[in-house]
């Protein structure tokens, strides 16, 4: 079965279909714009984007006229239509999960308890409750990371549906190419377990175990907890348990009674 997929996984690896390329692009330029608070001229968006300055013109070009981008002098902001969006809303992304769970987690094991999602094939950290600045920074500035050497990206993976995994199998960068047949090989595992380990794939020193946590049956996130192996050698399964029997008891909750 594993070969199966992973010959699956190799077909058509040239990248996003057509069809999406264009969506892919305007996301892209709408976060290279939130991250640059002194904005970022087409030059700019170009070289990110490894595209044309006249078709990266034409797109931010639409953004300008929609709310999306505000032109500044040379360069764009994000403009005010995102916050209007987010306004009419009016949820988190997440709604099951409280930031006291993650504050009692943190207590009761002392390591860094986390909330993450995957956001365009790469983990992305809501909330945290940590005392190690380093994660901290990586936490608030929410730093992309790739799903494969992360818990939270595993466990978010494995619960995929197949032909949305094998996408973005399909375009995890070089030097992550070699994870992904083990990692097919492992998703039988992760599934039964409901809960997924890395130990050293991001960070030697850091060690990392992660769980579903599903709104209305669907896996919207994952949490997680951090440390160095020596915090947690020989644990990762007992930790593994304890994330996934919290995160079935927020699932319980009704989200608008808080």
């Amino acid at each position: 079965m594993a070969a199966e997929a992973e010959s699956d996984v190799a077909r058509g690896a040239q990248g996003p279909p057509l069809k999406h390329r264009m969506i892919a692009r305007v996301a892209e330029i709408l976060e290279l714009a939130a991250r640059e608070r002194e904005g970022v001229s087409l030059t700019e968006f170009a070289q990110r984007l490894s595209a044309p300055v006249s078709s990266v013109q034409s797109l931010v070009n639409g953004l300008v006229e929609t709310g999306y981008l505000t032109k500044s002098g040379r360069k764009y902001v994000l403009g005010p239509a995102p916050y209007v969006l987010h306004l009419i809303a009016q949820r988190e992304p997440i709604r099951v999960v409280r930031h006291s769970d993650l504050e009692a987690l943190h207590e009761a094991t002392g390591l860094t308890a986390y909330l993450g999602i995957n956001l365009a094939g790469r983990a992305i950290y809501l909330d945290h409750v940590t005392g190690d600045p380093a994660f901290a920074y990586l936490a608030e500035t929410h730093a992309p990371r790739p799903l494969l050497r992360t818990a939270v990206g595993r466990i978010l993976l494995a619960n995929l549906d197949k032909r949305l995994l094998f996408e973005i199998l399909r375009n995890v960068d070089e030097q992550d190419q070699p994870l992904v047949e083990p990692f097919l090989q492992e998703i039988p595992a992760i599934l039964e377990a409901d809960y997924a380990a890395t130990q050293g794939l991001v960070a030697s020193d850091h060690w990392a175990v992660a769980a579903p946590v599903r709104e209305n049956g669907k896996t919207v996130a994952a949490v997680a907890l951090t440390g160095t192996p020596e915090e947690m050698k020989d644990d990762l399964d007992r930790l593994g348990v304890l994330l996934r029997e919290r995160a079935q008891l927020w699932e319980n909750r009704v989200p608008d009674s808080y």
